[in-house]
């Protein structure tokens, strides 16, 4: 009779273990995209929902009336830092979120970027992971239309406010 040497028994519960180890890792990473799937529809259904709607209208009936007042705006901007920060802290994918808001976050940004400015002169951290998230938008954007930089111009952002103020 053979003994069986004894670095067999090891390699082979190494091998189980790197096996496990490595399933395991794949629970886990599948686990956190469908978790972040989850949340994305959540954002998705929350932004597209009645009130969020009507508040995304009444901003934009609002500062087609005074470009100069943000104030019912802000909460749609909170919504949007929001997805940013978790953007930013990885629970939301960019790619998922440039595919599902960045029409309206790249539109509310452009309109919105003075007031932001101007109110992070006061308070630096407002805002600061949208600051963050917009560049990333606008690369991906511009990747997705083969190099082409989207430029919004005054004409086309009133539309897309009178676009939202026609939302509710």
């Amino acid at each position: 009779m053979t003994s069986i040497p004894t670095w067999l028994p090891v390699s082979v519960s190494l091998v189980s273990t790197t096996i496990a180890l490595i399933a395991f890792s794949y629970q886990v990473h599948r686990a956190r995209f469908n978790q972040s799937v989850d949340l994305l529809f959540r954002l998705e259904n929350d932004f597209f929902g009645a009130n969020k709607v009507k508040q995304r209208a009444l901003a934009a009936q609002n500062y087609l009336a005074n470009s100069q007042d943000f104030t019912e705006m802000e909460d749609i901007l909170d919504f949007f830092e929001t997805i940013a920060m978790l953007t930013r802290k990885k629970a939301l994918d960019l790619y998922m979120v440039w595919h599902t808001f960045d029409y309206w976050m790249e539109r509310y940004y452009a309109i919105a970027r003075p007031y932001i400015k101007a109110r992070q002169a006061r308070e630096p951290g407002v805002w600061e992971d949208l600051e963050w998230l917009a560049p990333k938008l606008a690369k991906l954007q511009s990747k997705k239309n083969k190099g082409k930089l989207v430029v919004f111009t005054e004409p086309a952002l009133s539309a897309f406010m009178a676009e939202e103020s026609a939302e509710n």
